[in-house]
């Protein structure tokens, strides 16, 4: 994996920015190498935004160059803002602030009075003591070089560090978790140890128990069955079963008038009687044989709270009144528009549970959607007729 660069930020008054520049191209050994990446204001690119430019990069460099020169000095943003958070960073040792002197100034007393500055004795960069300004600018690559390997030797130690606590917290933890591991099979063997001077006693405590509980199974079976015994004498003839179906609740929503609830529960019922609850719907086979009790309590409880409103044998008498003709059957109770086959058969959403719907409006519910399925089903289809002829209000 290649080391990241350092990442070097200029701090600088735009009137030295030719000296700036002269700086830049002795620091390109250093970028070439992957010592150094450098930025400056001038790398803002149009429509960005330059105080949040400034500001991210300043807060982000490892290496900040203070370019000093009057001009520095005077300008009030790299003052106010560009020094006051170098040296910020600098106290709290997350960069490096270099003073870089460019042109003869008087900087004592300056925030960064006390740093070494470059190039060498602080000697300007514009002064006569240097053949020429590149021996000045060289000095200072060379001042950077040497704070850039001192500032990654100190990370690459700081990484090390890192990295050898890292690995010592997590051998502790691997100790942990063995020292834990052998107290938990020391606890183990024990517990075997324990277990197989008891397995005798245990046995028999389990043989104990289990007669216990198949006694207590059958006292509940019992009790169940009597509960449901009494309940069924309870109930009176108006809700007779003969499969045990208790209708409780299918009258209780009748006589409260909550239509669709009730036509839900009949079909819960039906499917019940027929013990047909998972497949959740009707097969011709458990119409044709389902109980007459069972469907003459359905029909009288419906018939019953509904004043005669609803019912299977309220739906019986507009069968036969219709003589036997489906899509008259089912355009007279609400079940469909219009009079052409197979056309406009209401979804069972689109049902009305009230009383304003038409008369054997319901019950509906017998797990198919309401049309030529639900007919085929209750009405009659290969010799099955509840309504037709199976079926007369009376008895099964």
């Amino acid at each position: 994996m290649p080391e990241e660069s350092l990442r070097l930020f200029f701090s600088y008054s735009h009137k030295d920015e030719a000296l700036r520049d002269e700086l830049a191209k002795h620091l390109t050994i250093l970028e070439w190498q992957g010592v150094i990446s450098s930025w400056h204001d001038r790398k803002i690119l149009p429509g960005e935004e330059w105080d949040h430019q400034i500001n991210d990069n300043l807060n982000t460099a490892d290496i900040i160059l203070l370019l000093i020169s009057s001009d520095f000095l005077f300008s009030k943003y790299c003052w106010d803002v560009e020094v006051k958070k170098a040296i910020e960073r600098h106290n709290a040792r997350e960069a490096c602030v270099i003073p870089v002197i460019l042109r003869s100034v008087d900087w004592s007393g300056a925030p960064f009075g006390k740093l070494q500055a470059l190039p060498k004795n602080a000697e300007p960069v514009v002064s006569r003591n240097w053949h020429n300004q590149d021996e000045a600018f060289t000095d200072v690559a060379r001042g950077i070089r040497a704070a850039a390997e001192k500032l990654k030797k100190e990370r690459d130690e700081q990484q090390k560090q890192e990295a050898e606590r890292l690995r010592l917290r997590k051998q502790e933890e691997e100790n942990r978790k063995l020292q834990q591991e052998q107290e938990r099979l020391r606890l183990l063997e024990q517990q075997q140890a324990d277990r197989l001077k008891r397995q005798e006693a245990e046995r028999l405590r389990r043989q104990q128990e289990q007669e216990q509980a198949n006694k207590l199974q059958r006292q509940r079976e019992q009790e169940k069955a009597n509960k449901l015994r009494q309940q069924q004498q309870s109930t009176g003839k108006d809700l007779l079963s003969e499969k045990g179906v208790d209708y409780t609740r299918l009258r209780d929503l009748l006589k409260a008038e909550n239509w669709k609830e009730a036509d839900k529960e009949t079909l819960a019922v039906m499917l019940k009687a027929t013990g047909r609850e998972q497949e959740g719907w009707l097969d011709y086979k458990s119409i044709d044989n389902f109980p007459c009790a069972d469907l003459r309590t359905i029909d009288q409880l419906w018939v019953k709270y509904s004043d005669g409103h609803f019912g299977f044998s309220v739906q019986k008498r507009i069968w036969e009144s219709v003589g036997k003709d489906y899509e008259k059957f089912a355009h007279r109770i609400g079940w469909r528009k219009g009079m052409f086959f197979n056309k406009n058969w209401l979804s069972y959403s689109d049902l009305t549970f009230t009383r304003n719907s038409p008369q054997g409006h319901l019950p509906a519910a017998t797990g198919m959607d309401v049309g030529v399925g639900w007919l085929f089903g209750v009405v009659g289809r290969g010799g099955v007729e509840w309504l037709g002829g199976g079926f007369d209000g009376d008895g099964g």
